[in-house]
């Protein structure tokens, strides 16, 4: 088991980083890894309570309170799994274009934490959002093995090479349209997060600017159709965040997962109840 990670979970608006891969974040804070959560906008896009506020009553709202409680949310959602390294760059997200500033920002934080894993959208995702964000993160791995005066260097090897950090991409789509059909994701890695599913819906609740909560139904509608997803249920297991390695690895021999081998040696009886287990429902 390799220990002592170094991980950068990047997402386009602050609750990316939580909904695809929260429960993972939340499992490698646990074990002691290092975790770091960014998110270079303020996510003010989907602040929909202010959003409807305005619709309704015309009123310009106080934009530096809503920035603040959107990194407030980010800041106690990343807590609740046991993360407090929270980097909320704060740039607007009115237009979604690669900005050479927050490239550089990124490259500041990738230089600083020298992650062994860079975990970001799916680089063709139909929101802009977040495949700019991805975009911004790859420039970044780039900027940040150059020698840079003042500015802290990772050596990434570029971004190839067994010197460069993994690169894992959500495999779970950002919209549903016939551009995500364009380039289909077939995950090459599964995370069971059944055992902290319940951990990641109460970091979900804390983003009440988009209408999560413990009074709606959101996340537990959510929950059991994005983490309790088909992936999930073809593992068997109840509930799974899935990814897409971007680099090949390198191994001594043919790497058989021993937690595969353990879940595939359950009675059916039991596999049956685990991957049945709606626990959000409860």
């Amino acid at each position: 088991m390799v220990e002592g990670l170094s991980i950068l979970n990047v997402g386009g608006h602050p609750k990316d980083v939580i909904s695809y891969a929260g429960g993972t974040m939340a499992k490698h804070a646990a074990r002691g890894d290092r975790v770091c959560m960014l998110t270079p906008t303020t996510g003010l896009a989907l602040h929909h309570k202010a959003i409807d506020q305005y619709r309704t009553t015309g009123d310009g709202p106080d934009l530096d309170s809503l920035v603040e409680e959107r990194k407030q949310e980010l800041i106690d959602a990343s807590a609740e799994l046991g993360v407090n390294d929270v980097r909320f760059l704060g740039y607007p997200d009115d237009i979604s274009v690669v900005d050479k500033r927050i490239v550089s920002d990124i490259a500041d934080v990738i230089g600083e934490i020298k992650p062994n894993v860079i975990i970001t959208h799916w680089p063709y995702d139909s929101s802009p959002a977040h495949a700019v964000a991805t975009q911004m993160t790859l420039l970044a791995i780039e900027t940040a093995s150059t020698i840079r005066p003042g500015k802290p260097y990772a050596p990434t090897g570029g971004g190839e090479g067994v010197h460069a950090p993994q690169i894992l991409y959500h495999a779970t789509a950002g919209r549903t349209n016939i551009i995500e059909s364009l380039t289909i994701r077939i995950p090459t890695m599964i995370i069971d997060i059944s055992d902290v599913i319940k951990q990641k819906s109460r970091a979900m609740n804390k983003f009440d600017s988009q209408d999560y909560g413990e009074d709606s139904p959101v996340q537990r509608k959510l929950g059991e159709a994005i983490d309790g997803n088909l992936h999930a249920i073809h593992s068997r297991v109840a509930y799974a965040e899935t990814f897409v390695a971007h680099n090949p690895e390198v191994y001594d021999y043919i790497p058989i997962n021993e937690y595969g081998r353990k879940l595939a040696a359950r009675p059916r009886d039991e596999a049956l109840k685990s991957w049945t287990t709606m626990a959000l429902s409860e």
